[in-house]
């Protein structure tokens, strides 16, 4: 857990200091314990953000191995700002 918590708070920087953010849901094994043990690491790493399980917000968190193979129509009108060694990636949406 410490080094997916590490992982996570890599991406701090280029996160807003507080609210929510999306975090893409694995395309596969969405439920695995493998894929709830990150998204409560982004969660505790990236407090006093609120990392909730959902796009639509202007920052979405995608984690390593998350996205759909051949891309992935969840991050539509996304453009990547950042990303980890570990594989970790934010995205954002465009201002109106």
């Amino acid at each position: 857990m410490a080094r997916l918590e590490a992982e996570f708070r890599a991406l701090a920087p280029d996160l807003p200091p507080f609210g929510e953010v999306g975090y893409l849901e694995r395309y596969e094994g969405g439920g695995s314990v493998d894929a709830v043990r990150a998204h409560y690491a982004a969660q505790y790493a990236l407090a006093p953000r609120v990392i909730v399980g959902r796009t639509g917000q202007e920052f979405v968190i995608v984690a390593e191995g998350t996205e759909r193979p051949g891309g992935d129509p969840r991050l539509r009108g996304y453009f990547r700002v950042a990303g980890t060694p570990a594989g970790h990636r934010i995205f954002r949406r465009p201002a109106p």
